[in-house]
C-alpha cells in the first residue's frame, strides 16, 4: 500500500453498536468535543471521502467548521453517479474541489450534469462480476490526482469494502455513552467479517482517550495473514 493514498477510516457508534436511532436519525451520536476532533482530522488530511449512500442520506458539506484549518478535497465513491446536481457537494464544487469516483459504465448524462457544476468525475474499473467500483483502483486514481491521505467518514458500505479489501491504514472510532436499543440502526461496518475472532483486523497499539464524554480509540490497522478478503455486503 506504499504506492497508494493513505486511508484513515473514521467510525462513530453507540455503546450497543448502533449508528442511528430506530427512526434513522444519527445527529448527533457523539458530542461537540468529538465533532471538533473529527473536523481537525478533516483539516489534517488531503481529502475526505464518503459513499454515495451517505451523500444521499445526509447531503453533507464535508468542510472544516469546528476546528481551524483548510477544507480538504471532497470525494464521493459513486458507482452510478447518483449524486444530485442540486446537492451541497455539487453546488459548492467550484469553491471546494470535489471528485466523484464512478464506474466505467456510469451514465454519461449524469457525468455531464455534475461536471457542469464543477465536480471532477474519475471513472475506474468495476469489481469482477458486479457494478461496484474497484476501490483499490479508485484509491490509486486519487493518488494519481495528487492526494496522499483521505479520511473516510462513512457509511457502513464503504467502511466494509475498505476492510474487506484490506485498504484502510488507520482506524479512528468514537464510542458515545448512549444506548440506542435493539431497533436502532445496526452495523457500523457492512461486511462479511472473519470466520474467527483471531482473524479479525485490529488496531495495533491502540490509543484510548476521552474526547468530551465520548471514548476515542485510534491507531494503525493490522490485518492477519490468515484473513481472506470477503466481499462487502452492501453496494458502494
Amino acid at each position: 500500500m506504499n504506492d497508494r493514498i493513505r486511508v484513515i477510516l473514521k467510525l462513530a457508534v453507540s455503546l450497543d453498536g448502533r449508528i442511528a436511532a430506530r427512526t434513522g436519525a444519527s445527529r448527533w451520536i457523539t458530542g461537540p468535543a468529538a465533532r471538533a476532533r473529527v473536523h481537525a482530522l478533516r483539516a489534517a488530511n488531503d481529502a475526505i471521502g464518503v459513499g454515495i449512500g451517505t451523500a444521499l442520506a445526509d447531503d453533507p458539506e464535508l468542510t472544516v467548521r469546528d476546528a481551524p484549518g483548510r477544507d480538504p478535497v471532497r470525494v464521493v465513491f459513486d458507482s452510478r453517479l447518483r449524486l444530485p446536481p442540486a446537492s451541497k457537494l455539487a453546488l459548492t464544487a467550484r469553491r471546494t474541489r470535489t471528485i466523484a469516483i464512478a464506474a466505467e459504465n456510469a451514465p454519461r448524462a449524469a457525468q455531464g450534469e455534475l461536471e457542469s457544476r464543477g465536480v471532477e468525475v474519475i471513472r475506474v474499473a468495476t469489481e469482477e462480476g458486479g457494478g461496484r467500483i474497484d476501490l483499490a483502483a479508485g484509491l490509486l486514481a486519487l493518488t494519481q490526482a495528487g492526494l496522499s491521505s483521505i479520511l473516510v467518514e462513512g457509511g457502513a458500505a464503504i467502511a466494509g469494502a475498505l476492510l474487506a479489501g484490506r485498504l484502510a491504514n488507520e482506524l479512528h472510532v468514537f464510542v458515545a455513552p448512549i444506548l440506542l436499543g435493539p431497533e436502532g440502526r445496526p452495523c457500523v461496518v457492512a461486511w462479511q467479517g472473519p470466520a474467527q475472532p483471531g482473524d479479525a483486523p485490529r488496531i495495533a497499539q491502540p490509543i484510548v482517550e476521552m474526547c468530551g464524554s465520548d471514548v476515542y480509540v485510534r491507531g494503525t490497522l493490522e490485518f492477519p495473514a490468515s484473513l481472506t478478503a470477503p466481499e462487502a455486503a452492501a453496494r458502494t
